[in-house]
């Protein structure tokens, strides 16, 4: 069986809505990291990694998610059907219909770690506030490792 696998979605040009690639690039290079973890910056589309997803004993997806939650706070969803699943366009799946998809076809546990943003700017990094928290987001994600 292949390590466990992390992918951090997201576009770090989108200010705060990169914060899964932010997570995964620092998590990749902590020392705390499992060993037989492996960490991807997964960009935006899950689909294009459901390849390296075959015959993992588990696969975690840490994505921002808009919500009115505190700023930075991680909540993880074994099954994420009762959050918006709706498309910004028709080119691509949101990570919740991403997730759908791809438990219909590989048969791997799969739990998304959304993390509380307000909104979406195109800026290069994450904002202050984000910034601020990511130590317990890193912390909170290691305890999911754990």
């Amino acid at each position: 069986m292949k390590p466990l696998l992390v992918i951090g979605l997201g576009n770090p040009l989108m200010g705060d809505e990169g914060i899964g690639w932010h997570v995964a690039e620092r998590l990749a290079g902590d020392a705390r990291l499992p060993a037989g973890v492996e960490v991807v910056c997964g960009g935006t589309d899950l689909l294009r990694h459901a390849d390296r997803m075959e015959e993992r004993r588990r696969v975690i997806v840490v994505d921002a998610l808009r919500d009115d939650a505190e700023l930075g706070s991680v909540r993880a969803f074994d099954a994420p059907a009762g959050l918006d699943n709706r498309q910004d366009n028709a080119h691509c799946l949101s990570a919740v219909q991403a997730i759908q998809l791809l438990r219909m076809t590989i048969p791997v546990p799969i739990t998304l770690l959304g993390i509380s943003i307000p909104c979406a700017n195109t800026q290069t990094g994450l904002s202050p506030e984000l910034t601020a928290r990511m130590a317990a987001i890193l912390e909170r994600v290691l305890r999911e490792l754990g």
